[in-house]
């Protein structure tokens, strides 16, 4: 009798944050998301600096510019130094108070540092000076789909691409946001006009996968998850993904093998385990089955996730009482 069942998987995440500063660098912050066949989880005030004209006049007559200490904004928050950046950008806009730019790049590292109500307002003190910066629209975009205004997020991201209509990361994001609203085939159009801009972009693959997998298209998740693997061989969370595609298209085996090399890239990989001992199960293989539950317990277990480890004692209970 098999006790395990495929669950719906909640969309976690789907693609990685970018935020786009005005300098040469991209900044951006992943949350990953993985699609399983178990029980996943569900998904301050802002604080102006106001630094007072004789600090600015200070600082003037110290030689330094506000360009200084927009490149010193900039060098701080690449080391991870979130609040040394939003001080040295407000430095910069003390000496230029209509430094779109170090506006926006301050609502970065506000959003960075988990104040989206302060980053939104930095954003929009960009757009007011330059009402065409593309990046802020995004950015705002980005922000504004952090506080989970995903009908907000998609204007900002519809505003950057009409500026600019080749901003891949908008199209994805927006996306994201459709996809959280439900819109899964208007999230589908966004990651294929990602992947016209740039075809060998692995999220929108991954992304599209997924969306695909949650509408039923199995053999259209099964062709993206394989493009994603041709890019980027190493990603454990996609052959896992594939595993569960092939679990579910009849391929035991392939399944199998997808979930061995997701643990060989990470060993510790506790939804491998789970995974695999679902397809175990529907082999018949009882010892395997238990064996990667009570690994995957054991990594729940480790790992903190005391959820996803009380569910897995809970199958391993129920398998012990019907044996």
């Amino acid at each position: 009798m098999n006790l395990l069942c495929r669950l719906p998987a909640t969309l976690i995440g789907v693609t990685a944050t970018i935020l786009i500063s005005q300098s040469p660098a991209v900044y951006a912050r992943e949350a990953k998301s993985i699609t399983v066949k178990s029980i996943t989880g569900q998904i301050d005030t802002y604080d102006r600096v106001d630094l007072s004209v004789q600090v600015a006049s200070e600082l003037s007559a110290a030689g330094e510019t506000a360009e200084d200490f927009y490149n010193q904004g900039g060098q701080k928050y690449d080391k991870g130094d979130y609040q040394g950046a939003i001080e040295a950008y407000s430095r910069a806009i003390s000496l230029n108070p209509n430094y779109a730019f170090a506006y926006n790049d301050r609502g970065n590292a506000r959003s960075a540092s988990g104040d989206n109500k302060g980053a939104i307002a930095d954003y929009n003190a960009a757009l007011k000076i330059d009402p065409n910066y593309a990046n802020a629209y995004y950015n705002r975009g980005i922000a504004r789909s952090g506080s989970g205004d995903n009908q907000g997020a998609i204007a900002d991201f519809d505003a950057a691409l009409k500026i600019n209509p080749k901003y891949a990361e908008a199209y994805g994001n927006r996306g994201n946001a459709r996809n959280r609203l439900g819109d899964k085939q208007g999230a589908i159009q966004d990651y294929n006009e990602v992947l016209k801009i740039n075809p060998n972009d692995a999220k929108a693959y991954y992304n599209r996968g997924k969306t695909r997998y949650q509408l039923g298209d199995k053999q259209g998740a099964l062709a993206d998850y394989n493009q994603v693997l041709n890019i980027n061989p190493n990603d454990a969370a996609v052959y896992t993904s594939r595993g569960n595609v092939r679990d579910e298209l009849g391929d035991q085996q392939g399944a199998i093998a997808d979930y061995e090399k997701s643990l060989k890239i990470n060993p510790n990989y506790a939804f491998a385990y789970l995974n695999r001992a679902i397809t175990r199960s529907s082999l018949g293989d009882k010892q395997g089955e238990v064996a990667d539950l009570q690994k995957a317990a054991d990594l729940f277990q480790q790992q903190g996730n005391k959820e996803m480890y009380q569910e897995v004692l809970k199958i391993i209970k129920r398998i012990q009482w019907t044996t």
